[in-house]
């Protein structure tokens, strides 16, 4: 027997007077400007890693890639060295923040640079905040995560998080925020802002905390980048996709598919906060999005008129 999605679409116009103003973070898929060519080590799932600091852009990303670790860059209003009272750069040096990231399943390597420093990308000297693909920096100061451990999904050199401390008009940036990037899974750009969207709501949605799944993810993003395509929201071809999950990852329960749109002209950030907020104004996109799952995967694209398209598939 087919199934049926059991969740429809939200409509944007009509939600126009009941936007939720809080915190989440979200950005789009792109090339780092850097790209590794060592081979990923693996290290023993649970084996707690190593968190080294190099305040050099050049230095830490070739450190990076010889640990085949993550990069995390924190640009900061002034250089760290005149600057101990930034409170990003201090919460990066705090015991509790570094034994985070020890207990991830990664090794990372955090750089700390002046908004204003320059470094050699491209053969050309240039301040990293300037460079096309941080453009959802806001140009100013924040945090960007570029992987260089996890070459088996091709992401490695690619930027995969990023969080402006600019507010925008519906994200605003909380160094709780950093704590979030510690245990993100791994995934694109994209995939990891949505999941950063849902785990920081006001409210803790528990779809999160389940297993993201990479076929899940795929289909999330297949889906998310037909509706943009289309420039139309909705379930299309739900049938199709639900036995194909079942067939392939053999779930107890039937998946469930939640799809929202964003504004218009908002950057992916905002526009991650915007879908999982109008998820919030449908009990039945929230209850599924609040709920344990025993697997999910979110994405979101940009269609040609500037209106992003989101999709979270969960499944008990």
């Amino acid at each position: 027997m087919l199934l049926i999605a059991t969740l429809i679409a939200v409509p944007r116009q009509t939600l126009a007077q009941q936007r939720l103003n809080w915190i989440a973070a979200g950005t789009f898929p792109c090339v780092a400007f850097l790209l590794a060519a060592t081979p990923l080590a693996t290290a023993a799932l649970g084996e707690q890693q190593e968190v080294r600091q190099e305040n050099n852009y050049s230095e830490a990303t070739a450190l990076a890639k010889q640990l085949h670790a993550m990069l995390l860059v924190s640009l900061e209003p002034n250089a760290p060295s005149a600057n101990g009272t930034d409170s990003v750069g201090q919460r990066l040096e705090t015991q509790a923040v570094g034994q985070r990231f020890k207990d991830s399943d990664t090794p990372w390597v955090f750089c700390r640079l002046g908004i204003n420093d320059t470094s050699a990308i491209d053969g050309a000297i240039t301040r990293l905040v300037n460079h096309p693909s941080l453009v959802e920096l806001r140009h100013g100061p924040g945090i960007f995560v570029v992987d260089y451990a996890h070459a088996e999904d091709g992401l490695k050199g690619r930027i995969v998080s990023i969080l402006p401390r600019t507010p925008g008009k519906y994200y605003q940036f909380s160094p709780s925020h950093i704590d979030e990037l510690a245990t993100l899974p791994a995934g694109t750009l994209t995939q990891r802002s949505m999941v950063l969207a849902v785990r920081v709501h006001p409210e803790r949605p528990q779809s999160v905390s389940g297993m993201r799944d990479p076929m899940l993810a795929r289909e999330a993003a297949a889906h998310s980048a037909h509706q943009a395509r289309i420039g139309k929201q909705g379930h299309h071809n739900w049938q199709t996709r639900s036995q194909r999950i079942l067939r392939n990852q053999g779930f107890s329960g039937s998946p469930q598919e939640v799809c929202a749109e964003s504004w218009e002209n908002q950057d992916l950030l905002d526009s991650c906060v915007d879908c999982v907020a109008s998820w919030r104004q449908s009990s039945g996109h929230w209850n599924a999005v609040k709920s344990e799952q025993s697997a999910y995967g979110y994405d979101i694209r940009r269609g040609s008129k500037g209106i992003w398209y989101a999709t979270g598939i969960l499944t008990k």
